[in-house]
């Protein structure tokens, strides 16, 4: 008798389980009948959104480069429309799911101003990014001088500028500290002016000196006639007469003009011995006569 109780209650668990798990696969069933092909709508609907992002991305990238425009505006541009794109096949993928996406769209909108003020800096950098998108106080490919750095621009990011530096250093800067700082562009214009000053003894002729540098001047293959160079005595200095030069290059070729002047005035100076001076000390010693 006690068996057979045993027995029968062994058969009814059994019989509990495979009802419990029968009702488990009706209910999966009927979510897959009812919400099932919403669901797999859905993911495909994810899936070939960003496809077609990234395929966006691409064609708006060709087309900006066909128009020239700048490699860092093209960046910067294509980047926040492939975000933007994403937001939205995201939002459409859970509105098919049937997930309601106008509640969640009002959850984040109570949860943007928060994420707002918790992220003021970031959103001042996409602010500060879209400034310089506008303004194109500079390209890529420009030296500039902004934030206490200096380099060749790279990238202009959503965020922050990469900047290059002529030791080959990567130097980041937030796009709101660069949009709010005194920028120097130093590749904007198509000329520059090489300045720079050369010393020589107070007795040297100065007609010989400024006629040796202007010769130098002239004769650079490189420095251009319009506007003439310049070289006319600035002041006199502890033991020197010093000259300011003033020569006008192409943009681009101003760093060689710069070194090849003072190397090639230096060298006519040798020629024509005009004597450069160096600082020196005169330390005269009184002699006196000891007492006995």
């Amino acid at each position: 008798m006690l068996f057979n109780l045993l027995a029968e209650e062994q058969a009814e668990g059994v019989s509990g389980v495979k009802s419990a798990f029968e009702a488990f696969l009706d209910d999966v069933r009927a979510y897959f009948t009812n919400a099932g092909m919403n669901l797999v709508i859905g993911i495909l609907i994810l899936i070939v959104g960003l496809i077609i992002c990234k395929i966006i991305k691409v064609i708006i990238t060709r087309i900006m480069r066909r128009t020239k425009k700048d490699e860092a505006v093209v960046h910067f541009v294509a980047s926040l429309i492939d975000i933007i794109l994403k937001i939205c096949v995201l939002v459409a993928a859970l509105a098919t799911m049937g997930v309601n996406t106008a509640s969640i769209i009002t959850v984040l909108g109570t949860c943007g101003v928060a994420i707002g003020l918790a992220l003021k800096d970031s959103l001042g950098n996409v602010a500060g990014g879209m400034m310089i998108i506008v303004n194109k106080p500079f390209k890529k490919g420009d030296y500039i001088s902004a934030a206490g750095q200096e380099g060749i621009v790279q990238t202009i990011n959503l965020f922050n500028t990469v900047l290059l530096s002529l030791d080959n250093k990567e130097i980041v800067i937030p796009n709101g500290l660069l949009s709010n700082s005194n920028i120097v562009n130093f590749s904007a214009m198509d000329k520059r002016r090489v300045d720079f000053e050369i010393n020589v003894a107070v007795d040297t002729d100065l007609v010989k000196a400024q006629n040796a540098i202007l010769s130098v001047c002239g004769a650079h293959a490189k420095v251009l006639s319009d506007p003439e160079p310049f070289c006319r005595m600035n002041r006199i200095a502890d033991g020197a007469v010093v000259f300011t030069v003033r020569a006008w290059c192409d943009t681009p070729e101003y760093w060689g003009v710069f070194f090849d002047l003072q190397e090639q005035i230096r060298e006519k100076f040798v020629q024509l011995g005009i004597v450069v001076p160096f600082p020196q000390l005169e330390v005269h010693v009184d002699k006196k006569e000891s007492k006995e």
